[in-house]
């Protein structure tokens, strides 16, 4: 079957290992305390309940599935990290270190047992279902190089135009539709990993041209997410393909280029950093509502973060500016504050603070509130396409829906887009009877997940699909909207995923048919 020894597997286990024991000690030798000795417990439970899922079996066999349960782990991991390496305790700005530490440990004992039961390495888990056979026959599991660019141009031309037309109202079934072909942009990235698609493809400088192209477009959206994802791909997929293939990196890339692409890597994120800061900058001066970031013009927006970015006195205030607010610590009972982390992407998969606020605010409305659970229903509902709702004759406007929960659990300030925590958000909504819930939801999702890997003559074959979507896949824990990102996934998601993927599949397949037949 599948052999467990494993270098990368072996070298990034030392290496978490290494920083585990530094962190604890630093911890306790700068910043005393028992609220944080809770948080160090929490880090050593993460990684050694981690350690027994981070296999060749689990990352071979359920590589999607892994990548959600990767960022539940990284979720408890690395707040010990990242403030330590900014000179913090791991409880900075905390009001309910106990019930922070206590829950988020609870939650990530039913997430492993989740994965655990959705992905057990028997003979069973070996079978193709019946949606994994269904999807095989409608050729869900093959690609050319031909289709790959064929779907990221159409992405690109979907995402200028949707950077055009700004952003979609509940209702617009049209723009929901192009708003969700957006990933599309990044299926060419997928050919870095040839290999993972069983094509031959060779041109790199076109890939990395084309890379940079998406790139500098995404800038123009003002969304910092979408810069760090092509990134983020093809470092999940660089992971993916070292482990699988059981590859040391030095046999791919020389030490001398290792170097190099270290100091290129260190220089990237520092760019990417002042960048985020930047598009941070221009959204407080062009964009500071949603009626402007809805009509903003985008090359406007563009250029103002660029020559931002350029403007090196600017660029000193604005940390100057950003270093004093975080001296200043805000308090809960103050305003809302996200602030925890200073570097924008680990601030994406280890601000625990948020977990700490939400509970902070949770404690206040009540758990199980009545109010919350009211929404969250109203949240499924929306779920329901706006034509289908008026069929059967529900009214019901989605506009009144224009904010989020973590808007909602705050109180006030509606239309801001607050994030919020899966604890958090639960236990306001659900009560106690979150934690089972969710236990339920995670066990779909990965079940969802793993339809996308089909066992052919011995041979894994992954999809497409999932390989152009694994950031995706590894953002699926971060704050957001709790539990209720897990359900859209479930209801709506996954299969409108499925479909619209398709028709782009079989539509450009019968372009490139139709051209090689006219060119004979």
């Amino acid at each position: 079957m599948v052999e467990n020894k494993n270098y990368t597997i072996t070298l990034i286990k030392k290496i978490l290992r290494l920083l585990l024991i530094l962190g604890v000690v630093a911890e306790m030798i700068f910043f005393p305390s028992l609220p944080n000795f809770y948080g160090c417990v929490m880090a050593i439970l993460s990684l050694v309940i981690f350690s027994y899922f981070f296999k060749l079996k689990y990352i071979k066999l359920f590589p999607f599935a892994f990548c959600m349960y990767l960022s539940m782990f990284l979720y408890r991991f690395l707040p010990l990290i990242a403030t330590l390496a900014e000179g913090k305790p791991i409880t900075y700005g905390f009001e309910r270190a106990y019930d922070t530490f206590v829950y988020e440990i609870i939650l990530f004992l039913i997430s492993s047992l989740a994965f655990y039961l959705a992905c057990r390495h028997n003979a069973k888990t070996y079978q193709n279902n019946i949606i994994k056979r269904t999807l095989f026959k409608l050729k869900f599991f093959e690609i050319t190089p031909e289709i790959l660019w064929g779907m990221g141009l159409i992405g690109l031309v979907v995402r200028l135009y949707n950077l055009s037309t700004g952003a979609v109202e509940y209702g617009d079934v049209g723009g929901k539709f192009l708003v969700g072909l957006d990933y599309l942009m990044f299926a060419p990235l997928c050919l870095f990993f040839p290999s993972f698609l069983n094509v031959k493809f060779n041109q790199k400088k076109l890939l990395w041209l084309y890379t940079l192209v998406i790139f500098l477009i995404n800038i123009a959206s003002n969304k910092r997410h979408l810069i760090i994802t092509p990134f983020g791909i093809f470092g999940v997929l660089s992971m993916l393909f070292l482990i699988i293939n059981n590859k040391k990196i030095t046999t791919i890339i020389s030490p001398t280029k290792m170097i190099i692409g270290g100091i290129l890597l260190f220089v990237g994120l520092n760019f990417l950093s002042n960048v985020s800061l930047a598009m941070l900058y221009t959204r407080e001066t062009m964009l500071y509502n949603q009626e402007l970031r809805n009509n903003a013009n985008k090359m406007e927006a563009f250029n103002e973060t660029i020559e931002t970015v350029q403007n090196e006195q600017l660029m000193d205030r604005l940390k100057e500016i950003k270093d004093k607010i975080q001296v200043r610590k805000t308090q809960y009972s103050q305003g809302w504050t996200e602030d925890y982390v200073d570097n924008f992407m680990l601030e994406r998969y280890a601000n625990m603070r948020i977990t700490d606020e939400t509970l902070y605010y949770a404690e206040k409305r009540g758990y199980g509130n009545k109010q919350m659970f009211e929404l969250f229903q109203n949240n499924i509902l929306a779920l329901v396409p706006t034509p289908i709702l008026g069929f059967f004759g529900v009214q019901f406007d989605k506009t009144e829906l224009e904010f989020s929960r973590g808007d909602f659990l705050y109180g006030s300030g509606y239309g801001m887009y607050r994030v919020t925590s899966h604890v958090g958000d639960g236990l306001a909504t659900f009560g106690y009877w979150y934690f089972i819930l969710q236990f339920i939801t995670f066990f779909i999702v990965f079940k969802l997940l793993n339809s996308f890997v089909y066992l052919a003559n011995e041979t894994l074959v992954y999809a497409p699909y999932a390989l152009m979507n694994v950031f995706t896949f590894l953002g699926m824990f971060r704050n957001s909207g709790g539990i209720l990102i897990d359900v859209k996934f479930i209801l709506r998601g996954y299969l409108e995923g499925l479909v619209t993927y398709l028709i782009i599949f079989y539509m450009i397949r019968q372009v490139i048919s139709f051209v090689k037949n006219i060119k004979k």
